[in-house]
């Protein structure tokens, strides 16, 4: 193996003295600068006219899920109502059972998809309306039920003039689409002049509906917390050691977990991390998961799954800075990838986790033959996917020169080209960050969607402290061609 086709290869290289700047910049307690959708009510009954047996309940809507993770499902084919007689004898004919709804609601992003309602027969004198479809998902969540189908009136009295009660009127499902799972939203976003030293490297951030959760390469991955992005509060790691299995793959203990990125579906918290060594592509992407990250919640556990993607010395490619994308049907995808022939990308199993069994291709995304390309990560917006990337070199200290890029595609697998429409995989792409002046270095970072807006969380190397990796944080604005810039940095 060639150590100078990865960057691990240096003495001052990545992981290793970012854990050692972290540690002087964070301490084990605290760090610098320390300080659900709703389920459709069925409607009320209607009051039928006399002789009419139980009328049909008006259908539930399955939900279509929406493109965007956070949006509610929207309506879907209509159920079949209950069937009517007119009968002068009291409504002696059972009303026929409503059809299911034709159409299951789709999933939101990163969610389960609505399934469609069976209708039931109707029963007696007065037959009951079909349930509806379930409504779409909100990002991950369960499927939420439509309103339940009307009781059946009774029967009446015998006679010409007996009246059979009405079927009441079925409940239409709730308009957020009954997610089972919370909708994260996004957290607040506020500025400061003041320069705050946060110790990371090769961050990733969530809101989790009450906090931001930061995440960074360490040893057994630490997590943090913070309300506004400049007080963090250490809340524990996520392994109490590297797992064995990671040591058993790549033949020693790597000594820290690098670049851990962090998502939401399927109603739990994803955390994907890589295992390696400097210079090598003997590597490992692992699996934690939980389905809070309030430590004080009693079902809060993270929970190791295991391996993800491997790759060994044979292999082209380096599994390692894992990044998890949405595309437009809810379905997460993989990328990962540095040095070697760049970024690869697998389809997920949004169960599992895992690799999906029925898309088994790894994609290639960018390259630079061989060059340094790494910590890719993938965000959506107005019909495009946007892939960041860092070129050059991380982890020297004040001789780090990590560059951010970015290129784009209408298709999550690409091909991702620059403006000039030159394709990522031939090394091109448009540079959003270099350095200047203190800022060292930016790179590693993570590009995700924030409630209605875009931010990109990632690491420079401070001029003014010895290449210390700092975390900083700047939103992606969006210009009249569609293609991003980086605003200026919430704080300095």
């Amino acid at each position: 193996m060639n150590p100078a086709k990865n960057r691990r290869a240096s003495p001052f290289l990545r992981r290793s003295t970012a854990w050692l700047a972290l540690s002087a910049a964070c301490g084990l307690s605290t760090c610098a600068n320390d300080d659900s959708g709703k389920t459709g009510a069925g409607g009320g009954g209607t009051t039928g006219s006399p002789r009419d047996a139980g009328g049909a309940g008006l259908a539930g809507h399955g939900g279509a899920g929406a493109a965007d993770p956070r949006d509610a499902g929207s309506g879907g084919d209509i159920e079949g109502g209950a069937g009517r007689d007119a009968s002068g004898s009291g409504g002696s004919t059972a009303g026929a059972g409503g059809t299911g709804g034709s159409t299951a609601g789709a999933g939101g992003l990163g969610g389960r998809a609505g399934s469609a309602g069976g209708g039931m027969a109707g029963a007696g004198m007065g037959g009951g309306a079909g349930t509806s479809g379930s409504a779409g998902t909100r990002d991950g969540g369960m499927s939420g039920g439509a309103g339940s189908g009307g009781t059946a009136g009774g029967g009446g009295a015998a006679g010409t003039s007996g009246a059979a009660g009405a079927g009441g009127a079925a409940g239409t499902a709730g308009s957020d689409g009954g997610s089972g799972c919370a909708d994260l939203g996004g957290g607040p976003v506020s500025t400061t002049t003041q320069h705050l030293d946060i110790g990371i490297h090769d961050p990733s951030m969530i809101w989790n509906g009450t906090r931001y959760f930061l995440f960074g390469t360490s040893n057994t991955l630490n997590v943090r917390s913070s309300t506004n992005m400049q007080q963090w509060t250490n809340v524990g790691n996520i392994f109490s050691a590297i797992p064995a299995w990671v040591t058993t793959a790549i033949g020693e203990n790597p000594g820290n977990l690098w670049a851990p990125d962090v998502s939401f579906f399927n109603c739990e918290f994803h955390v994907y991390y890589s295992g390696s060594t400097f210079g090598s592509n003997t590597s490992v992407i692992g699996l934690a998961t939980n389905p809070t990250l309030d430590s004080a919640s009693p079902s809060y556990r993270w929970t190791d799954q295991g391996v993800v993607v491997q790759s060994v010395s044979s292999n082209n490619y380096n599994a390692i800075d894992p990044h998890v994308s949405f595309d437009e049907t809810g379905a997460p995808w993989l990328s990962f990838g540095s040095f070697w022939t760049g970024i690869k990308m697998r389809k997920l199993d949004p169960v599992t986790g895992k690799p999906s069994t029925t898309d088994t291709t790894l994609y290639s995304l960018a390259s630079r033959n061989g060059g340094a390309i790494e910590a890719p990560s993938i965000v959506f917006h107005n019909g495009f996917y946007y892939l960041f990337v860092s070129f050059d070199t991380c982890c020297q200290r004040l001789n780090s020169t990590y560059r951010t890029m970015v290129g784009r595609a209408t298709s999550i697998t690409g091909p991702y080209a620059n403006k000039a429409g030159t394709d990522m995989m031939q090394g091109a792409a448009e540079q959003l960050l270099a350095t200047s002046g203190r800022y060292i270095g930016p790179g590693g970072g993570a590009a995700f969607r924030n409630g209605s807006t875009y931010l990109y969380a990632f690491h420079y190397y401070d001029g003014n402290a010895n290449g210390d990796s700092k975390l900083q944080v700047r939103p992606i604005n969006w210009g009249t061609d569609d293609w991003p810039t980086l605003g200026e940095p919430i704080f300095p």
